[in-house]
């Protein structure tokens, strides 16, 4: 991979290969970070050796056919939702294109999404360094439909993360099933997945799926050799009182013992247009070293 060099504060992105995939990759205080031009994603995040990432990133790249519709490409998704409107699997332009075209300024790199789908409009994706934390932004035109932004970071099992619970009158025990529909639907506990002491539940993975929503906060995960991930709320443009899952948007999805893989999601209310039209939503994902 190709060296980069960082200037004061501001990480550059350089040119690079990621397992035969033309890519950028940018360092910051010892993490190192590829986008991938052929997935129009991060796709790895960790060791600035290369020998350690934090995200799922199956390779080589399999795209759908009539075998596997669906392949998973890993990494840092980014899609428009709800949901209910495309069901399953994503838009191709979302998931499953090349971008368009990649460049960068001013230690931003920035991605255009291919768009053949009309049906929603174009997006660009961002990554740049903000101190230790990558900022990744997704931007697009308000259409005049009610989207929200919907982050997916995949990580591989096995996995566990302990969240903060917010209880309120219509959700007395402070996380939702998650299905991006309100109201949204009531958890049914005991769960096998789920762990409750007081205002903190764990969940684990490879046991029984479930998919789940809390009140806005980071998801922080241990990872190998000592390693932290943490994928955080930004902000978005322009946000409305309408949210999905009435509210509850930060949300973990695990999987039975056939998945080998865990989700952490940001979601955002719905939004609408700024001044000039324009749609953003933003995370953080802070990969932390071992303490020395």
């Amino acid at each position: 991979m190709t060296a980069t060099m960082c200037l004061g504060t501001t990480a550059t992105w350089e040119k690079t290969d990621w397992q035969g995939e033309r890519a950028w990759a940018s360092s910051q205080n010892n993490v190192r970070a590829v986008v991938t031009e052929a997935r129009a994603r991060l796709i790895y995040l960790g060791a600035e050796d290369g020998s350690l990432n934090l995200l799922n990133a199956p390779s080589p790249q399999v795209l759908p056919d009539k075998n596997n519709p669906w392949p998973n490409q890993g990494g840092h998704r980014f899609w428009l939702g709800p949901q209910h409107r495309w069901v399953w699997p994503p838009p191709a332009d979302w998931e499953y294109s090349a971008a368009q075209n990649a460049s960068t300024e001013a230690g931003v790199l920035t991605l255009q999404h291919a768009h053949t789908n009309k049906d929603y409009p174009a997006i660009a994706r961002e990554y740049a360094w903000e101190g230790n934390s990558l900022r990744c932004t997704a931007r697009w035109k308000d259409d005049g439909q009610a989207h929200f932004g919907l982050h997916v970071v995949a990580v591989n099992t096995p996995f566990a993360i302990s969240v903060h619970l917010e209880k309120a009158k219509d959700v007395p025990n402070g996380l939702v099933a998650a299905r991006m529909v309100d109201p949204a639907s009531p958890i049914r506990l005991p769960h096998p997945s789920i762990t409750i002491e007081g205002d903190v539940a764990t969940i684990r993975s490879e046991i029984k799926t479930t998919k789940l929503g809390f009140v806005p906060q980071p998801l922080t995960i241990d990872r190998q050799l000592g390693w932290k991930l943490s994928v955080q709320p930004g902000p978005s443009t322009v946000a409305t009182n309408e949210a999905p899952d009435q509210g509850y948007l930060s949300q973990v999805w695990v999987g039975d013992k056939t998945n080998d893989i865990a989700e952490l999601e940001q979601l955002t209310p719905q939004l609408k247009g700024d001044a000039s039209g324009n749609c953003s939503s933003t995370i953080y994902i802070v990969a932390t070293p071992p303490a020395r």
